[in-house]
């Protein structure tokens, strides 16, 4: 339990109404309980706030409803101070340094500072491990690879030789970094499997959510940018760039040599074909197709990805096309048919 006073200090925000009052926990604003805490991160949910059960808000600063029996704090950004206080209440266990007696690591591997190596983890030779990672059960890392400080490693990751991730990245589990490319030469018929000696580099605070695939370059490297977040079930083909603080959300699959600068946004299930660049700041809609590569800031949707704007003006008039058609027929009734099958307007 935690006093309104100590929440705001922890997240330097402007209190509203009453300092002593102690919370117990957090909770959505909507699907709310009393004694909690909750925030409204943007204005579409306001409407939720007054019956909300919620006894405290996280709000903006430029928040001006009446705010009746609750007490308020004041912040620059209400999701962001969200999250600290979500940790407040529900602090990350940190488990303490242990390499478990089940688990393989090589003699030649390095291992840092304050390391938690979990039940058949298997560490093959010259890896490098940094100060304070966490390895859970099952995982394999291949060997030169190189984990740096603070990355987290959740149950059953394969990461593959020569392949380096970087600080405070989370790699969830079922997740494989570092296989070879669909790289492939076709000769009389047989294809040709091409070697791939490229690596998996992910810069640091990177985040691969369960079950992801990440290949490895065929002669360059495969590069995931600094602050990227990758959601569930998304495949990196070999030789792929990804830039900065990128999102990536489930079921998307980016083929071989494109190229997503940074802040490039891509929605679920979209699909990227290859040896394209997606300029920085871009976004693309779920369930879209790119065919083509987007100049920086484009917002594109559909099957073929077509900017936005366009396709909804598109839509309108396919959607106005079964009344063209009868207006149509009904002038075809009433007007001459010449031999060419057109219309005599004469």
């Amino acid at each position: 339990m935690f006093t309104i006073s100590q929440i705001a200090e922890t997240v330097n925000g402007t209190i509203d109404g009453n300092p002593d009052l102690p919370i117990i926990g957090v909770c959505d604003l909507k699907d709310s309980n009393a004694d909690h805490l909750s925030f409204i991160g943007a204005n579409k949910y306001e409407k939720f706030f007054h019956q909300s059960k919620a006894n405290a808000v996280l709000v903006g600063k430029d928040f001006s409803m009446d705010r009746k029996d609750k007490t308020l704090i004041h912040v620059d950004n209400p999701a962001i101070s969200f999250i600290k206080v979500v940790h407040l209440f529900h602090p990350q266990d940190i488990p303490i340094e242990t390499i478990h007696s089940s688990a393989v690591v090589s003699p030649t591997a390095e291992i840092g500072t304050n390391v938690h190596i979990g039940p058949h983890v298997v560490i093959e030779e010259n890896v490098s491990i940094g100060d304070g990672v966490q390895i859970y059960a099952g995982t394999f890392i291949g060997k030169n690879t190189t984990i740096q400080s603070g990355t987290v490693i959740h149950p059953n990751v394969s990461i593959y030789h020569d392949v380096i991730i970087g600080k405070q990245c989370i790699i969830d589990s079922g997740s494989v970094i570092g296989t070879d490319g669909f790289g492939l030469v076709k000769d009389n018929n047989t294809y040709h499997k091409i070697p791939h000696i490229g690596r998996v580099i992910l810069k640091d605070s990177v985040w691969v959510g369960p079950n992801c695939c990440i290949d490895r370059g065929t002669l360059s490297d495969t590069v995931i940018g600094e602050g990227t977040k990758m959601d569930n079930l998304i495949h990196i083909a070999h030789n792929v760039q990804i830039g900065e603080n990128c999102a990536i959300a489930g079921q998307v699959g980016i083929a071989g040599s494109s190229i997503l600068e940074n802040n490039v946004a891509v929605a679920g299930q979209v699909g990227i074909i290859g040896h394209l660049k997606i300029g920085e700041g871009s976004t693309v809609a779920a369930k879209s197709a790119v065919f083509q590569s987007l100049d920086p800031g484009s917002f594109v949707s559909g099957v073929p990805a077509r900017h936005h704007k366009n396709r909804l003006r598109q839509d309108v008039i396919v959607n106005q096309l079964p009344d063209i058609l009868n207006r149509i027929r009904k002038l075809e009734k009433i007007l001459p048919i010449t031999e060419d099958n057109s219309i005599d307007i004469k």
